[in-house]
């Protein structure tokens, strides 16, 4: 799962024209939530956590994806983590 997700970070990392709906599109903002959730596995919380909030730096609606995905209540969560890393990228 780490890398799959540190790959699409990737592409949503392009700094011109990310890929955000391609990504949205491919069904995965639910999968990168649920990963939000691996408290055992902090890489992938920290590369689920960068993925989603590239999403939600798009548009209006890229950002209502993520929201409506849950993200947000588990972000607010991740402001609790022992990893310095996962805390930075909740904020």
């Amino acid at each position: 799962h780490l890398e799959y997700t540190k790959n699409f970070r990737k592409l949503l990392s392009i700094e011109l024209n990310p890929p955000i709906s391609e990504v949205i599109q491919a069904g995965v903002v639910p999968r990168f939530v649920e990963f939000l959730k691996r408290t055992e596995n902090s890489r992938l919380q920290f590369e689920a956590a960068w993925a989603l909030t590239n999403i939600a730096s798009g548009t209006s609606e890229h950002t209502k994806v993520v929201i409506d995905s849950g993200a947000v209540p588990i972000f607010v969560q991740l402001l609790d983590s022992p990893h310095v890393d996962v805390r930075e990228q909740a904020v």
